[in-house]
């Protein structure tokens, strides 16, 4: 074993990948090319704006990169729609976007899930209000903008509102969702998965053949049965989830898109097409939130089920475990006075044999207060807290694996950050997870024959401590993430498949989470809070 002193790693969000700012200035610029169609003359509004969406994302993932969001919005301006009349007025707009887009991004991280992963009704209704109104007061901002310096429109100024609002909340309803769901690593995984399934591309056939009778040859007003472009937008909705919401949402508006810039329609034409494009998407995202949640809720009542028996198989091991592993103390303690009184035992073979009783009443009395918590925890979910070094429960863990290890001929390692802080935590429960976790990561590494080394890191980042438990074996692939924590069938020889769902529960149970990542090699992470002295008010909860 060896021990590595880490220091705390250096966050993204401290420091500007220039590389990544150029990439998505280039981005939203490519965006705000593409979409420059039929603007409004004099202020360049457009039917249709996706890149509001992508300056939010980056927002969500770093406010500090707001200075990259306004200069976007400059270079744009110039490289775009070309010199700007008034360099006052287009500083002045584009640093008020700015922060409208920054309270988008902080209204939907304060109002959603921390995932950010569409995953409930209640969830997509914040969502679709937040953007809305976020459209619809960065329509307001520009305009008074350029308003107020007499370069506004000579008609009424709620007209060119409407079609900025339009324009921005379709590409925030469209795009952003998409955006959320690869920002997810979990939904990422189901996204790439639905790429390659054969639905998908029945769906995006049909997709692009109802978009030919729409828009197609032989009429100017085939834009009127825009409605069946509902089919494949559904279609993939209830069999695929959010994913395929998005991407048949995606698809659809690509095609629109594409369609006006083909097919000749005036002004007003185009805004009612987007109007009916924002209708298409939140009906597929009405639809795909809902099937994920039942699709959930089956597999947490499945889950539920095991679980209790899990809860049952427990209370009886306690019963019938309690007497003989209290009795084997007993015994272990009273061979420890028998051997000290001894006689004819050298004192070295004496020191060896209490050591060894003592271990039997050490493991005897851990493995009883194990079966313990673990009953009570199943029973009514309650975690008895103390504050405990974080480095105590790693080292222990590691020096557990040690035997099983070297039999294996596998390398363990721990890299434990330094001085790190106590933490409130059920030291018994945390160690059960944490043993889990190391006990999988020895079985793939040793599955392969490159596979030799497993690694336990333990550092406090983002306020919270994090454990990762890293191995060079197989990694878990996009398709087994989806259903890796649900109890189910195991696939080890005669486990019970309710050990990952167990270890999430109790994470849970902390205020913590337990995750996996995808890839060719194993890495689970679970975090836990790293909170001030008000905690101690549960430590029994």
């Amino acid at each position: 074993m060896t021990n590595i002193g880490l220091t705390q790693p250096n966050r993204t969000s401290h420091r500007i990948p220039w590389l990544f700012g150029l990439g998505y200035i280039l981005v939203f610029l490519l965006l705000d090319w593409a979409s420059y169609i039929r603007p409004l003359q004099g202020l360049n509004i457009t039917p249709w704006n996706p890149q509001p969406a992508v300056a939010v994302a980056l927002l969500l993932l770093n406010r500090r990169w707001l200075w990259i969001v306004w200069v976007s919005l400059i270079t744009a301006e110039l490289v775009v729609r070309g010199n700007p009349a008034d360099w006052l007025v287009v500083l002045t707009s584009t640093a008020a976007l700015s922060l409208v887009y920054a309270a988008i991004a902080h209204s939907l991280t304060t109002r959603m899930d921390r995932a950010l992963a569409l995953a409930t009704q209640k969830d997509l209704l914040w969502f679709t209000g937040i953007v809305v109104t976020g459209a619809l007061l960065s329509g307001v901002v520009y305009i008074t903008a350029f308003s107020v310096a007499g370069l506004g429109p000579s008609g009424p100024t709620y007209e060119p509102i409407v079609r900025y609002w339009i324009g921005d909340a379709v590409g925030l309803i469209v795009l952003l969702p998409m955006l959320l769901v690869v920002m997810d690593p979990l939904r990422r995984a189901t996204l790439l998965e639905t790429l390659k399934s054969r639905q998908w591309w029945a769906v995006a056939v049909l997709t692009c053949l109802l978009l030919w009778v729409v828009f197609g040859p032989g009429g100017q007003d085939h834009f009127k049965y825009f409605y069946l472009l509902f089919v494949p937008v559904v279609w993939a909705s209830a069999k695929l989830g959010v994913p395929g919401a998005v991407l048949a949402s995606g698809l659809t508006q690509l095609g629109l898109i594409f369609a006006v810039q083909s097919v000749p329609n005036e002004d007003l034409t185009v805004f009612e097409l987007q109007v009916l494009m924002a209708a298409v998407t939140m009906t597929g995202l009405l639809l795909g939130v809902a099937v994920d949640e039942r699709t959930r809720a089956a597999t947490e009542l499945r889950g539920s089920l095991r679980m209790a028996a899990a809860g049952q198989m427990a209370a009886a091991l306690a019963h019938e475990l309690s007497q003989p592993l209290t009795a084997l103390s007993n015994y272990a303690q009273a061979c420890q006075m028998l051997v000290t009184d001894a006689p004819g035992l050298q004192p070295d073979h004496r020191d060896q044999l209490v050591e060894v009783m003592q271990r039997m009443v050490d493991d005897a009395n851990r493995a009883g207060n194990v079966i313990k918590r673990l009953r009570d925890f199943f029973r009514t979910g309650s975690t008895h807290l103390h504050l405990v070094s974080p480095t105590t429960i790693v080292e222990e863990a590691v020096q557990v694996h040690l035997r099983r290890a070297d039999a294996l001929k596998l390398r363990m390692e721990s890299q434990i950050q330094d001085n790190l802080p106590t933490v409130w935590m059920d030291p018994i429960q945390i160690a059960v997870v944490l043993r889990n976790l190391v006990t999988n990561a020895m079985d793939s590494a040793a599955a392969t024959r490159s596979g030799d080394l497993v690694v336990i890191r333990a550092c406090v980042t983002d306020g919270e401590l994090l454990i990762e438990v890293r191995d060079n074996g197989p990694g878990v692939g996009t398709a087994r993430l989806q259903t890796l924590f649900e109890a189910g069938p195991s696939d080890k020889p005669g486990g019970m498949g309710v050990g990952l769902s167990i270890c999430r529960a109790i994470v849970e149970a902390h205020g913590g989470r337990l995750w996996a990542e995808p890839g060719s090699e194993g890495c689970f992470r679970f975090t836990l809070p790293v909170e001030s002295e008000n905690h101690s008010e549960v430590k029994n909860a």
